[in-house]
């Protein structure tokens, strides 16, 4: 079974060009599956029945997984099973009659003002790591970019004669004079000795100590350490700041359509689960991070 796993990982990976977190997140959802089979003395893909995927759905469930979750194993499911009977590897599909629990729409979490006052305004170290730290995290509040864009922000996408990031002709952000100042810092004394010479990653903006491209998960990583220190006692991800943000715009009278087009929404009603959240934070930071 492992081998048709990974050849599965592989298909995916060349022919569907899926992305290496994708494939990640598929191989590992499958092993989970496929150790479970091999518990209860399933050793081929043949002897996997309808019963025991509804069995080991059923065993997610108990685990107390999150209905997203058990619907992400689910699919995955679907996609091997379909793959194996396209493949002649299988005669009939187990997992054609699969349905996954509906999904839960979580609201994001959002920072107060107080909070993201703490996570900015926190002592920084003066090497290029801490000028790297400072620059990274007040341009994510002050735009709202996702992480995959952070992580993929190249020199050319940055006009500091307009302080702003155009990331599209249709999509140009703007930042306030916190972020400029402190990606001025970063730019002219820290970024320079913390690039390598590998190619791919010398247009980038920021980049890890190595000098390499960040990954989402380095990314998530810091953003943890600095609210840590900062005393915040949430689960912060990238998107807390990104939905924070878009809050904090709108509470200081933003007009909707502009916020869509900063966070890249091509549906104004997108903006709409953000609207419950008003009125979290009223104190005079909150323009104050956002300003331009």
């Amino acid at each position: 079974m492992k081998q048709l796993l990974d050849e599965f990982i592989f298909y995916l990976h060349t022919v569907k060009k899926c992305s290496d977190n994708t494939t990640a997140s598929y191989k590992r959802d499958l092993q989970k599956m496929l150790e479970y089979m091999e518990n209860r003395g399933v050793t081929a893909v043949e002897e996997i029945t309808q019963d025991r995927l509804f069995a080991y759905m059923a065993f997610l469930n108990e685990e107390h997984l999150s209905s997203n979750t058990i619907i992400r194993h689910n699919s995955s499911a679907k996609a091997f099973f379909r793959y194996l009977l396209e493949n002649g590897n299988i005669n009939e599909n187990p997992a054609e009659k699969l349905r996954a629990p509906r999904a839960v729409k979580n609201q994001p979490r959002i920072l107060s003002a107080y909070e993201v006052e703490s996570l900015l305004s926190q002592s920084f170290s003066d090497d290029n790591k801490g000028k790297r730290d400072k620059a990274l995290l007040e341009i994510m509040y002050a735009t709202g970019l996702k992480a995959s864009e952070i992580v993929d922000l190249r020199l050319s996408n940055i006009d500091m004669s307009l302080n702003c990031i155009r990331l599209s002709a249709d999509r140009v952000v703007p930042y306030g004079k916190k972020a400029r100042e402190a990606l001025d810092d970063y730019l002219l004394h820290a970024r320079q000795e913390l690039i390598s010479d590998n190619e791919a990653s010398r247009d980038r903006v920021f980049v890890n100590y190595k000098g390499e491209t960040m990954s989402r998960q380095g990314l998530w990583k810091l953003i943890k350490t600095y609210a840590d220190r900062a005393g915040i006692d949430k689960d912060i991800t990238s998107y807390t700041l990104r939905h924070s943000f878009a809050v904090h715009l709108l509470e200081t009278g933003a007009d909707t359509l502009a916020v869509k087009e900063m966070m890249g929404y091509t549906d104004e009603a997108t903006l709409a689960k953000y609207s419950s959240k008003k009125g979290l934070s009223k104190d005079p930071y909150e323009w104050a991070r956002i300003r331009n």
